[in-house]
C-alpha cells in the first residue's frame, strides 16, 4: 500500500497528507475538551500571542509632499532711514622718491660735410643729438632782385599775373567789374594797343586771338607777351564794352585803359545779366 501510494502522490505528496491528518486530530481533540466553541477560540488566540519584539530600525525619510499654495503678498515696509556718512580713511604713507633720470643729449652744429648731403653753392650745416645720425640742413638760394614780392614791391619784369572777375548788369543796361593786381606794375601799360579783350561768344578761331595774348584754347587761359594786358570774356556773358582805369593809380588827365594797381571791364547787356571771365597782364621787359 505504500508502495503505491508512493508511486501515486511521491514522497512531498505523502508528507503533505500525514500533516493533514495530525492537524485534523489536534482540533477534534481540542474541541472535546473545551466547555464551548467560544471559549476554544479565545484560548486559541491568547495562546497564538507571543512575547513583545524588539523595535524595529527606523524607516527611510519618505519624499516631499508637494508646496503649499502662496499666500498674498504683504505691504511694502517703510523706507528705512539713510545711514550715517563713513569715516575718512587714513591718509597713505608717502611714496618712494623716484630715481634721477639720465641727463639730456645736447644738439650739436657741424658744416654740412660731404658724407652727410651736398647742399651746392648754398652750404649748409649738419645737425645731430648726442652720438645720432647727422642730420644736413641746406641754406637757402638767393631770391631775385625785389623778392619778396610784398607791399611796396613791384611785379618783376615778364612776371605774370593771372585772376578772374565777374559782374551783374545794372537796371540802365551797364555793368563795371574791377580787376585788381596783387602786386603793382613798376609802371602803367597806357598804350591801348597792348589792351585786348577775347570774347569767347565771337572769336570762332585762333587766328582771331591777338598772338601778344598766347591764349590756349584747351584751358582758357592766356599769357601775355610782356607788357600786354589780355582780359577773357566768358561764353554767354555780357558784352564787354571796354577797359578802364580804376580812379587811382593814373596821371592826372590821363584814362589810360589799365594802371599800376588794375583796371575796371565795362559790360552790357539786359538787366541782371552776369558778366565774368579771366584776365593776365605781363610785366614789361625793364
Amino acid at each position: 500500500m505504500f508502495s503505491t501510494l508512493r508511486n501515486r502522490f511521491g514522497i512531498p505528496g505523502i508528507v503533505s497528507v500525514i500533516a493533514l491528518v495530525f492537524a485534523m486530530l489536534g482540533g477534534a481533540y481540542a474541541a472535546s475538551n473545551s466547555g464551548d466553541g467560544k471559549s476554544a477560540a479565545a484560548s486559541a488566540k491568547k495562546s497564538a500571542k507571543g512575547p513583545r519584539g524588539p523595535k524595529g530600525p527606523k524607516g527611510a525619510t519618505g519624499a516631499a509632499g508637494p508646496a503649499g499654495a502662496a499666500g498674498p503678498a504683504g505691504p511694502a515696509g517703510a523706507k528705512g532711514d539713510a545711514g550715517t556718512a563713513g569715516t575718512a580713511g587714513e591718509k597713505g604713507e608717502k611714496g618712494e622718491k623716484g630715481t634721477t633720470g639720465a641727463n639730456g643729449q645736447s644738439v650739436t652744429m657741424e658744416e654740412e660735410l660731404p658724407l652727410v648731403g651736398d647742399c651746392g653753392e648754398e652750404g649748409g650745416a649738419s645737425f645731430k643729438v648726442g652720438s645720432g645720425t647727422p642730420i644736413p640742413v641746406c641754406n637757402g638760394k638767393d631770391g631775385k632782385e625785389g623778392e619778396p614780392w610784398a607791399a611796396g614791391g613791384t611785379l618783376p619784369p615778364e612776371e605774370t599775373l593771372t585772376g578772374s572777375w565777374a559782374g551783374t548788369v545794372g537796371s540802365e543796361g551797364t555793368g563795371l567789374a574791377s580787376i585788381s593786381f596783387p602786386i603793382p606794375l613798376a609802371a602803367l601799360i597806357a598804350d591801348p594797343a597792348k589792351h585786348h579783350i577775347i570774347d569767347l561768344d565771337t572769336v570762332g578761331s585762333p587766328e582771331e586771338v591777338p598772338g601778344e595774348c598766347n591764349f590756349s584754347f584747351s584751358t582758357f587761359t592766356p599769357d601775355p607777351a610782356p607788357g600786354h594786358f589780355c582780359v577773357v570774356v566768358g561764353m554767354g556773358s555780357a558784352t564787354v564794352s571796354g577797359l578802364h582805369a580804376p580812379p587811382i593809380g593814373g596821371p592826372a588827365g590821363a584814362t589810360p585803359a589799365s594802371s599800376a594797381i588794375g583796371a575796371l571791364v565795362a559790360f552790357t547787356g539786359s538787366s541782371g545779366a552776369n558778366g565774368f571771365g579771366w584776365w593776365a597782364v605781363t610785366a614789361p621787359t625793364s
